[in-house]
Order: structure tokens, then C-alpha cells, then sequence
């Protein structure tokens, strides 16, 4: 028998990822999970027949995950698993809608910036009783994908996948420009050097794409400046008092005001890793390793894309995330959706990501057979770079703080706020939103 305690208030909007909504998520749920906590008891899976819900937000995966179901079923007969396929728009505010009113997905995914929201208020089961002897061993999986389903000392998640971020770029133009192709050896002033000189106004060609995403962008070269957004006990921004990371951001921001990039009003409505890297009008963009599929599918059109590692830095780094399968505390089959977490994890079910899905398998050494359906492309530095992969800061009171980063980074980058003021600006704004959190 497994027993643990559950904070049974204030799941309403627990895992939202927008910012206003992120802090009506964080002020619904209760400060502090142990009073008015409610024992929870359940039983390992005695073999009966029962259902069990698995939520996913990836129409494009699910025909994998079927394969995933199917491979279960000959090993546990007597569980029935039933995908619940709801798209990323809609997902975050069905599941928080879902758990307040206890009927949520029995086993779900989760990003890691939700992991710490709903673990902390006793919304996940924890699994360490999946791994060790008889069970997943830790060895077999990145740690930072271990790290970012962990909190307070357990476990959360069954690793599923990971991703990392490396340099696309477009042959053809490097070619007609007469430019050597980027290696390992590119630092930031080469990166800055290459954008200048394959800018070409004329032909409407951008030396880079910088998407404005964080985790494809900045966040890379925040990182690779050996600097972060919050200080180290999670309690405030400090873009400004991290003289690393003010220097990273400063660094990124130059290149919108420089015209090297498509600035925000442009990626608008076209998005540089959608339609102006693909359509030819980009030079090179920072990526994550899921495109790889679609970008060297593009050849057969024409478009030559290949792929090396980021431009170094202080050191060499990129932004590493994952998914995780959790399993819901509020499950009437726990014990069932802790063993199909468990099956998720393990090398049978991973072996079918890394044939079928888009990113790599988070289990050690199935990476040859991701590596084998990009053949003819240069894939290897995604896995390389699982070696310095960093993982992002997620604290309790949500992914809020991150919204409004986004958005005042953001106004930067279109010159709507002083470049020499822009790290203090973002510091206030997200100390403003994590104050509001935290209320």
C-alpha cells in the first residue's frame, strides 16, 4: 500500500500558461499543502480489469502512442488504455478545469514549467517507486530530464522525450555568398560576423532568424553567457543584477535593432522558424530538434538545410527540455496508471518514439534510431548537445513570470524600450508578476 497526502483546495487554472491566467492559477491554490491535506491510500495494480485516460496534446504523435497502447496491452491485458487527444490551445485549460473538478486524465503529459505547480499541491502521484531495482534505472536517462520532473525530493514524471536546440542553416545562401558553413568552432563575434555579411537588404535576405521565443533564442545565449533569470532560491527576476545575463540579452537585442533579423512586427504574422526560414529568407536560426523532420523533408523542394552546433560562448550550452508522463492523484485506478507511466518509460515503449515521434527518446542509446530517419543530415550535434543541455528555472507559483519576460524582451527587440534600460525593465516587470503570483 502507498500512501501519501494531496492538497485537496484550489486546482482551478493550476497549470495555466499565460500570465494573467498563471496568477489567478497560483492565487486559487493553497500556500501552504499541508493543512486540510486528505490521506490518500492506494494499491499497487492487482491485475483486475479496469480504464484508464491518457491525455496528449500532439495529434502528430498519437499514432505512436497507439503503438505505445498496443505494446502495453501485451504486457498488462486486463488494462484498457484510452488516449484523450486535446490540442495544446485547449489542453492546459481543460486539465487545470479537469483536476478542480476531479475527473482529469488518470496518466497525462506535462511540461516541465507546471511540474513544481502541481506537485506542489499534491495534484501528481509521486513515482519512485518506479525506478530503481525492478523498475526504470535512472542511469538510462539524461539527468537534466530527470531533473525536470522532480520536486521537493520525488519523483513525477516517466521520461518520454527530450529536445535540444542547435544552428539551421540554409546551404544555398552560405553558397552564394561565398561563406564557409558554420561549425564547431563559431564563437558569438563569428555569429555576429556571418549575420552582417549575409544581410542582404536588397534581396530581402536576414543574415539570422531569431525567433521570439525564449527557449529557441535568448534563452540559449542567457545561458551561454553563464547567466539566469531568477536568482538561485527562485524568488526574483534578476535581468538586471546578473551582469551575465543583462550583457546576453543586450547582446540578442542588437541584432533586431541591426536589422540582421526580422523584428517582431514581421515575425507576427510570418514566423521565422514556419515560413521565412523554410521560404528562403533566412540565413541560419537557432531550432529545435523536432524540426529537423520537416526541414529536411524540404530538400526534395529544393531547399537545402543542414544543421550545426550553437556559436559558443562563455561556454558552450543550449536549452534542454523534455516531457513527462505524470499519473493524477485523484485517480480512482493508481495503481494501474502507475504501471502504464512506468511501461512509458521503459525501453520497449521508448524504442517506438525513437522510430515514430519527433523528439529524441529520452532512454540512453535509441538515439541511432532517431538519427537513422534524418539520414543525409547532420542530427548528431541534437544529441551532442544533450551533453551541456541546461534546463530552465521552474518555480511554484507558475510559468506567469516567463509571459511577461517574453513580452517586455520583446519590446526591446522592436525598440520600443531602450536597450541600455531593457534589463532593468524586465526585472521589474517579472518581479511585479511574481509578486502578483505569490499573492
Amino acid at each position: 500500500m502507498v500512501s501519501r497526502k494531496i492538497n485537496r483546495r484550489g486546482f482551478v487554472q493550476a497549470g495555466a500558461v499565460g500570465a494573467a491566467a498563471a496568477m489567478v492559477a497560483r492565487n486559487s491554490m493553497a500556500q501552504d499543502a499541508t493543512p486540510d491535506a486528505t490521506a490518500v491510500t492506494w494499491e499497487p495494480y492487482n491485475g483486475e480489469e479496469v480504464t484508464i485516460s491518457y491525455g496528449i496534446w500532439d495529434s502528430a504523435q498519437q499514432a505512436g502512442v497507439e503503438e505505445q497502447i498496443a505494446a502495453f496491452k501485451e504486457v498488462q491485458p486486463n488494462i484498457t488504455v484510452e488516449i484523450q487527444l486535446t490540442p495544446w490551445a485547449d489542453y492546459w485549460t481543460k486539465l487545470q478545469t479537469a483536476v478542480a473538478g476531479g475527473e482529469a486524465f488518470d496518466v497525462f503529459w506535462l511540461n516541465s514549467a507546471n511540474c513544481p505547480v502541481y506537485a506542489s499541491a499534491g495534484a501528481l502521484v509521486p513515482l519512485d517507486s518506479i525506478f530503481g531495482e525492478g523498475g526504470l534505472d535512472p542511469a538510462n536517462y539524461p539527468e537534466q530530464i530527470l531533473n525536470l520532473y522532480s520536486f521537493d525530493g520525488h519523483r513525477y514524471g516517466s521520461p518520454r522525450e527530450y529536445d535540444t536546440i542547435a544552428l539551421y542553416y540554409n546551404k544555398d545562401i552560405f553558397d552564394a555568398a561565398g561563406e564557409a558553413y558554420p561549425d564547431d568552432t563559431w564563437d558569438w563575434a563569428k555569429f555576429r560576423e556571418v549575420a552582417e555579411k549575409l544581410t542582404d537588404e536588397a534581396n530581402g535576405i536576414y543574415g539570422v532568424g531569431l525567433h521570439l521565443s525564449g527557449q529557441e533564442n535568448y534563452s540559449n545565449f542567457v545561458f551561454q553567457n553563464e547567466g539566469q533569470y531568477l536568482n538561485d532560491d527562485l524568488t526574483a527576476c534578476v535581468t538586471a543584477d546578473n551582469a551575465n545575463t543583462a550583457e546576453a540579452i543586450q547582446w540578442v537585442t542588437q541584432f533586431y535593432l541591426d536589422g540582421l533579423t526580422p523584428g517582431p512586427d514581421v515575425q507576427q504574422s510570418n514566423p521565422v522558424p514556419d515560413t521565412l526560414f523554410p521560404g528562403g529568407v533566412v540565413a541560419m536560426m537557432p531550432g529545435l530538434s523536432p524540426r529537423a523532420q520537416t526541414y529536411l523533408a524540404l530538400r526534395e523542394d529544393g531547399v537545402n538545410i543542414e544543421v550545426a552546433p550553437l556559436p559558443q560562448g562563455k561556454k558552450r550550452a543550449c536549452v534542454m527540455h523534455g516531457l513527462g508522463n505524470v499519473v493524477w492523484s485523484g485517480s480512482k485506478n493508481i495503481g494501474a496508471a502507475v504501471e502504464f507511466a512506468k511501461f512509458l518509460g521503459d525501453e520497449t515503449a521508448e524504442r517506438l518514439i525513437a522510430t515514430t515521434g519527433i523528439g529524441l527518446p529520452a532512454f540512453k542509446g535509441l538515439e541511432g534510431e532517431w538519427l537513422t530517419r534524418l539520414e543525409g543530415m547532420n542530427a548528431q550535434v541534437f544529441v551532442d548537445a544533450s551533453e551541456y543541455g541546461v534546463i530552465p528555472q521552474d518555480p511554484t507559483y507558475g510559468p506567469a513570470w516567463q509571459s511577461t519576460l517574453g513580452e517586455e524582451i520583446t519590446k526591446g527587440f522592436a525598440g520600443e524600450t531602450a536597450i541600455d534600460v531593457l534589463p532593468q525593465t524586465i526585472q521589474d516587470a517579472v518581479n511585479a508578476t511574481i509578486a502578483e503570483s505569490q499573492a
